[in-house]
């Protein structure tokens, strides 16, 4: 994998051990099954009602494709690799104690975006990750808006 997908990964608390290799291996897969160059990498998240910290999909992007690994953290095995250029039909964000410059520990953004297939997707952060959300909404899905 890259280093700046590992040092994203260490940011929002994926260091090492079991997910941190399978998502190494989900990496490979897609490697295998893109036709392009895999570009960027997100992690949904979110806050349960202890407190801690649950990682839910995985998705990789590439120029003209969107990946998705559903239920990662709990062991699905479930793949989805869908085209995505300048394929965005309409996108909705909802955000919590959030300025769309800097995270804090309250922070939660919530991406939902439909392409024009109807396929529908959805990306949540906590903390952290919401810079990365943003950043995945200003990189890879603005950009693909159909026009």
């Amino acid at each position: 994998m890259k280093p700046e997908f590992i040092d994203y990964l260490e940011s929002i608390g994926i260091k090492s051990g079991i997910l941190l290799d399978r998502i190494e291996s989900i990496h490979r897969f897609y490697v295998e099954m893109c036709p392009d160059e895999i570009a960027g990498i997100f992690v949904t998240d979110y806050i349960d009602s202890d407190g801690k910290r649950e990682y839910e999909d995985l998705w990789f992007f590439s120029g003209r494709y969107v990946m998705e690994a559903k239920g990662f953290a709990a062991g699905r095995d479930e793949f989805v690799i869908v085209p995505i250029k300048g394929r965005v039909a309409h996108f909705r964000i909802k955000k919590r104690d959030y300025d769309f410059k800097v995270a804090t520990d309250k922070s939660r953004l919530h991406l939902i975006f439909r392409l024009d297939n109807k396929a529908i997707a959805d990306l949540k952060a906590s903390k952290e990750n919401c810079d990365a959300l943003r950043d995945t909404i200003l990189k890879r899905i603005k950009p693909n808006m159909k026009g």
